[in-house]
């Protein structure tokens, strides 16, 4: 039990790390790190919890450079494409979602290593387009991020804004996500006292990647969110492909 706790604990605090630096990222890396400890239904609502923990933590910071623009766009496709997904999820096998997922991510991020970029406002109708895909990501695996990273990447935005738009948009999904889970049973007591117990591994490594980002230079955060993108891409593909 203790061994379990202090890999859960080092899982929290490693994905806060990074998603301090970029804004994102806290589910992509604590859900394959907590995966080594606990039990898959429990991390995912324990990582959901967290993440909204955090999220608030880092809200008053982000409010005033985030892109709210964007996010009046993005929020609608958000909401109708999470059910949407759920509904998609029935009628495909799980390796067929996770190669679709990886190569769309891994598309982007091609485009955006080559110079790819969108208008600095995007019409309504492309960024409705984005929020949907990322709600029905959200529902097909819960990790909806990469659409929104890669969208407000290809904008041009600078860093800060990129990371605030970032932090704001996983509070809102984290939040929603969790309002889902609680009325369908799935945070229990159990989670709850897990995600009180590892608030301060998240807050802890969420302020190490904040002071992380504050030392960077701008295209270092570029990078670093490009990269990520590139290694989930990559594992998703890799584990459909291994499945067969």
């Amino acid at each position: 039990m203790v061994l379990t706790f202090l890999i859960a604990l080092i899982g929290v605090f490693l994905a806060s790390v990074l998603r301090g630096f970029t804004g994102f990222g806290f589910g992509l890396a604590a859900v394959p790190l907590l995966s080594l400890a606990l039990p898959p239904a429990q991390v995912v609502p324990f990582v959901v919890l967290l993440q909204v923990v955090v999220g608030a933590g880092g809200l008053r910071n982000a409010w005033y450079q985030c892109d709210w623009r964007a996010m009046r766009g993005l929020a609608p496709g958000l909401f109708v494409g999470i059910p949407l997904g759920l509904l998609i999820l029935t009628a495909f096998k799980p390796n067929t979602v996770r190669l679709a997922i990886g190569l769309i991510i891994a598309a982007s991020v091609v485009l955006l290593w080559k110079g790819a970029r969108l208008p600095p406002r995007p019409s309504r109708v492309v960024t409705m387009a984005v929020g949907m895909l990322s709600g029905v990501i959200s529902g097909l695996a819960s990790m909806g991020g990469p659409p929104v990273v890669v969208y407000l990447l290809a904008v041009g935005h600078g860093a800060a804004a990129v990371r605030a738009t970032s932090i704001v948009y996983f509070m809102l999904s984290g939040l929603t996500s969790a309002v889902a889970m609680g009325f369908r049973g799935l945070i229990d007591q159990e989670i709850l006292l897990w995600s009180v117990a590892a608030v301060p591994a998240a807050y802890g490594g969420n302020w190490v990647g904040t002071w992380a980002f504050h030392k960077a230079k701008p295209h270092h955060h570029r990078m670093t969110a490009l990269i990520v993108l590139s290694i989930l891409a990559a594992v998703l593909i890799a584990r459909a492909l291994a499945a067969g």
